[in-house]
């Protein structure tokens, strides 16, 4: 039933060289496999069954829908009983959309054979018109039945993350962006597809923030701290980030920096330690690396308000700014951005959550 979809290297090549951060991705996720299903009428009927299921549950579905039906023909498929289909798990509704496809074969509706000689557009017009066939199911069909090369389904909650999470997008792509996206990978939109479709599937978009931290370049260690697991990366002899994670996201790759770093935290956090000495890289605006370099001044055990730190700057106003300094500092602890707190004594805003200041603040109090 099932039979492999065939990627050209040259298709491959052709979508790299569309766009640098799909070319990142391809390279990312490595070769795809794909299948489809040859039987047009059987990739239709399949299509239904796994609308709007995870894939685990219509796959359970699909099988007990084969093994009943024995035969996927339209006319077997009309005279097989509705009550004998629901014991399959299919809703009463996607039981009226399978015959419905069954009904307009028969009724030669609709011919299959002339699909090869219309256009994407024309097949989806035509599809669309029986009850139960949306744009989205007649999109997959192009692509998993017919292997249409050029299709992007601005339907499909995959790719629509996918495009998200690649490109950085603060929401969802709208309509005029998503026809862009269509633009920039024509004629390869179906290969994009597939390569979209990898990023939820291998979890990318909940482990990294974008495309970039996917390939790891960086050495990369990990410290489990009392308040949580810290992974610090180094490049060119420098530390880069140290930053609060859920998960460890790659192989340990130390290097001496980094067991000195992972030495000077681990005596940190016993109490043995109130500065560290570790050369670190800060990437900021000019404004953002005057206040990180402010915050590494402010002594253990002490704080300074955000407006204490736009004063040091040379900018008495700029207190909010400060704010969004603090945010945007991706080597924790060592700038130490947990020491500032509001002029009235508030605990203010922390990136990595505010009871781990509350703790931090704690931790170095109790050791003064």
């Amino acid at each position: 039933m099932y039979k492999k979809i065939i990627i050209r290297e040259s298709e491959i090549e052709g979508l790299k060289s569309k766009d640098n951060k799909m070319k990142i991705l391809i390279d990312s996720v490595g070769e795809v496999d794909r299948e489809y299903i040859a039987d047009p009428f059987v990739a239709l009927v399949n299509s239904i069954v796994f609308q709007q299921l995870s894939s685990q549950a219509a796959t359970t579905i699909w099988n007990k829908f084969k093994d009943y039906t024995s035969e996927l023909e339209p006319n077997n498929i009309l005279q097989t009983s509705d009550e004998g289909l629901r014991n399959c798990g299919l809703s009463k509704r996607k039981i009226t959309y399978i015959k419905n496809i069954a009904e307009a074969v028969e009724k030669n509706e609709i011919d299959f054979d002339s699909f090869t000689l219309m256009s994407d557009e024309e097949i989806i017009k035509k599809l669309i018109k029986i009850k139960g066939i949306g744009t989205w199911t007649a999109e997959m069909f192009l692509i998993f039945s017919l292997n249409r090369k050029n299709i992007l389904s601005t339907n499909d909650l995959g790719i629509r993350k996918g495009l998200q999470w690649l490109y950085g997008l603060k929401e969802s792509p709208s309509k005029k962006q998503f026809e862009k996206f269509k633009s920039k990978f024509s004629p390869y939109n179906t290969l994009a597809s597939f390569y979209l479709w990898e990023i939820t599937a291998k979890g990318y978009h909940l482990k990294y923030d974008d495309i970039e931290e996917v390939n790891l370049k960086n050495n990369v260690a990990y410290f489990d701290s009392p308040i949580g697991l810290l992974e610090i990366q180094s490049a060119q002899e420098e530390i880069i980030s140290l930053d609060f994670i859920k998960e460890r996201r790659y192989e340990e790759k130390l290097d001496p920096l980094l067991l000195e770093s992972k030495k000077q935290l681990q005596a940190y956090f016993n109490g043995e330690r109130r500065e560290f000495d570790l050369p670190l890289r800060i990437n900021g605006t000019r404004f953002q690396n005057k206040v990180w370099k402010e915050l590494i001044k402010i002594p253990y055990g002490r704080t300074s308000s955000y407006k204490d730190i736009a004063v040091a700057t040379g900018n008495a106003n700029a207190y909010r700014a400060v704010g969004n300094a603090n945010n945007k500092n991706n080597i924790a602890i060592i700038i130490p951005c947990h020491r500032v707190v509001g002029s009235t004594g508030t605990i203010g805003g922390y990136g990595a959550g505010v009871w781990r200041k509350e703790w931090l603040l704690e931790h170095e109090k109790n050791f003064c």
